[in-house]
């Protein structure tokens, strides 16, 4: 009989069910200190000690670790509600297969090294240390620019000679349950005009940089991290629609892991789960586990074999995130960086990280810091007012969005020294003032931005930003509705589908006034509580231009395109050019590959298109907007290989503009009895069958566009 060590110092949590002696003799030593042996298992919860036959060699050993772990941490708890019936033997299996695999998948010291971080971390955040003591703030190093101007254009023609070199990582574990949306997020459309969802944008943005910048044959990889709940889906949805253009030996998948086990008090226990004693708590680790599966699976030490020289992070439901990629490359070579961070510019005190250098002494870093840590600390060092704007009306330390790009080399160097593991970090909710007490179970976190914090001598002067306004380069789409509109309601940005959606057109819209087109801007209207600019719908899919500097070649005589606050414009095909054009309603012009096209003196009048409320529809993502898109007038010109041109328009003659009465523009909403009369679609030939995955049927009569046959 082993002696309980903790009953006799008043600090045994196990009470009657203690499987130890209880005695007030003060003991030196029991099981809980000893190292694990063949004579441990006497001292093992019975339910745990009479089950042991049924695990591996591997198993056994992992759960005598766990219940001989020093004092108060061991964690005989998870055993000790275990019966000896032999009916509980396959859910007692599963419990171990479970704390194998994440003793397995935990990069630093498996399962038990986890408990012991945790620990460690739990007790400085009981003692509130500050993890920034010491370290002096100041500006860091980057560049901030505005779209169209001269600086900007260099930038980016110095980036595009290295887009063709770029790797691509796309941070995808979500699930779209919290947008109200039941599948991936990555599967959501980015917009109604066309329904590309998201992976099928990136993709073809990826291919249209490899097409026009890469070396013959070279291929730009792509790597996908998933998880649990989206990897057979991810793989699914790839798969069904042929990767939508690329090879699929361009995509790599890494799956992170079931995360790791939820915490309940500062002695790092696991919490069991709450209906059932043969199971524990997980929660999400972070999304810096990346760095660790891209060095374990050997993604980034195989792209740096086949010549990629750069790799580039980006989120899921961000569809501005390529109008910086060609910038922040410029940038990165331009400065010599390990690390850029992409950012935008933020007000002083608003509520997003912000891009720090921290000095200590010989020691540096440029990192992310969090709003409510960054005013505290420059208060008590460099600046007695904080965080305040400067001259240019922000705050110079510039709001951080995640997007990140990496020199390979140096990225793949400094795997090899860490294996990718980043920092931890914990954030206990307490309900106590002595901070002993957990309001729920907590758990360790890492973050992909926290990079730089592994950094050694000359490489932490090698991280830097590029800055653009955020309305061009940050739109995520990651929150439900009514989160949405409560956000909205405190001046911040929404972050839901219709947002999203609106922000996409309207950075397109941005660029194009930068080089000198006319596009005016529509009216402001309010779907489900969401209020946003109604228009124009700029589509400019990736094959006909992807950044600035293509739009300025694209458009060789801006000053000549002309587009209402309330058309749709949908163009693509790496042949088109657009000379002039006034537009005043919906025109789709494609150019087939291999054709060449241009657009000149066209003038379109006609009905359009308009965005219906629609608060209730069975179509996801239909009702998560708020809205439908009814077609009710398109004028549709289609450049073939043949060289033959489909459509109201020919290269010789200028178009007579439809007839159509117009809808009043200042008119949000058009009642829904305007949509009778059998819209023309163009005065030629009736169209072509529609591809389900670029584009929606044009309405007929009362018939309703169902956008759901457009989602995959």
């Amino acid at each position: 009989t082993t002696v309980c060590k903790f009953y006799a110092e008043g600090r045994c949590k196990n009470g009657d069910e203690c499987k130890f002696l209880h005695t007030d003799a003060k003991v030196a030593a029991t099981c809980t200190t000893a190292p694990p042996s063949s004579e441990a298992t006497t001292a093992l919860p019975a339910g745990l000690a009479s089950s042991m036959s049924l695990f591996t060699p591997a198993q056994q050993t992992l759960a005598t670790q766990l219940c001989t772990l020093p004092g108060t941490t061991n964690q005989c708890h998870l055993f000790s509600k275990w019966t000896t019936d032999s009916k509980d033997n396959d859910k007692k299996k599963a419990l171990m297969s479970k704390l194998e695999l994440v003793d397995q998948s935990y990069p630093d010291g498996g399962l038990t090294g986890y408990l012991t971080n945790a620990i460690a971390l739990l007790e400085k955040s009981r003692r509130g240390e500050n993890p920034l003591e010491g370290w002096i703030p100041s500006v860091p190093k980057g560049e901030a620019f505005e779209v169209g101007t001269d600086a900007f254009l260099r930038s980016e023609e110095l980036g595009l000679k290295e887009v063709g070199k770029c790797g691509f990582i796309l941070v995808a574990g979500g699930l779209g349950e919290r947008l109200g949306y039941g599948d991936i997020k990555i599967g959501l459309p980015t917009e109604l005009a066309t329904g590309t969802t998201y992976i099928q944008f990136y993709i073809e943005t990826i291919l249209a940089f490899q097409s026009r910048y890469a070396e013959p044959g070279k291929k730009l990889p792509l790597c996908i991290m998933t998880s649990g709940d989206t990897n057979a889906k991810t793989v699914a949805l790839l798969s069904a629609n042929n990767y939508f253009g690329m090879d699929k030996d361009q995509i790599t998948i890494v799956q992170q892991g079931q995360g790791v086990p939820a915490l309940y008090d500062n002695d790092a226990h696991i919490a069991l789960d709450t209906e059932d004693p043969y199971d524990i708590q997980m929660k999400p680790h972070g999304h810096g586990d990346i760095h660790s599966l891209l060095h374990s699976n050997g993604v980034a030490k195989a792209w740096q074999a086949k010549g990629m020289k750069w790799t580039v992070f980006f989120q899921d439901t961000n569809g501005l995130a390529f109008h910086t990629l060609a910038l922040s490359l410029g940038v990165s070579s331009k400065m010599g960086l390990i690390m850029n961070s992409i950012t935008c510019p933020r007000k002083a005190k608003q509520a997003i990280g912000a891009i720090t250098k921290l000095t200590k002494g010989d020691q540096q870093k440029t990192m992310n810091v969090e709003y409510n840590q960054l005013d505290p600390l420059l208060r008590a060092t460099v600046s007695p007012e904080g965080d305040v704007n400067d001259e240019s009306g922000f705050s110079p330390y510039p709001g951080n969005i995640n997007q990140l790009v990496f020199n390979l080399d140096s990225y793949v160097s400094i795997l090899e020294r860490t294996k990718g593991v980043m920092p931890e970090f914990v954030n206990p909710k307490y309900a106590d003032a002595e901070k002993t007490i957990f309001k729920k179970p907590t758990r360790l976190e890492c973050m992909m931005q926290d990079f730089p914090t592994v950094l050694q001598g000359a490489e932490t002067e090698k991280v830097g930003f590029t800055s653009l306004a955020s309305e061009l380069c940050f739109s995520p789409v990651k929150n439900a509705t009514a989160d949405g509109v409560a956000l909205q309601a405190k001046g911040t940005h929404p972050g839901v589908a219709a947002s999203g959606e609106a922000d996409q057109s309207s950075s397109v819209a941005r660029i194009l006034r930068s080089i000198g087109c006319q596009v005016e801007e529509g009216s402001k209207v309010t779907f489900n509580g969401i209020t946003v600019t109604s228009g124009p719908d700029c589509v400019l899919n990736p094959s006909f231009a992807a950044c600035a500097t293509e739009f300025k070649k694209k458009f060789p005589n801006p000053a000549a395109v002309k587009i209402s606050g309330r058309s749709s414009l949908v163009l693509s095909g790496q042949g088109l050019t657009i000379e002039s054009l006034d537009l005043d309603g919906a025109v789709v012009i494609e150019c087939e590959e291999g054709a060449s096209g241009v657009i000149r003196n066209l003038s379109v009048k006609n009905k359009g298109w308009w965005k219906q409320p629609d608060a209730s529809s069975d179509v996801e993502v239909i009702r998560m907007r708020g809205y439908d898109m009814r077609r009710l007038e398109t004028e549709k010109i289609v450049f073939k290989k043949d060289g033959s041109i489909d459509g109201n328009y020919s290269m010789e003659t200028t178009p007579k503009e439809s007839a159509r009465t117009v809808p009043d523009v200042s008119a949000p909403v058009v009642p829904k009895e305007a949509a009778v009369a059998e819209p023309v679609i163009s005065k030629s030939a009736p169209a072509p069958p529609v591809d389900l995955t670029k584009s929606a049927p044009e309405e007929k009569g009362d018939e309703q566009f169902c956008n759901g046959c457009t989602i995959l």
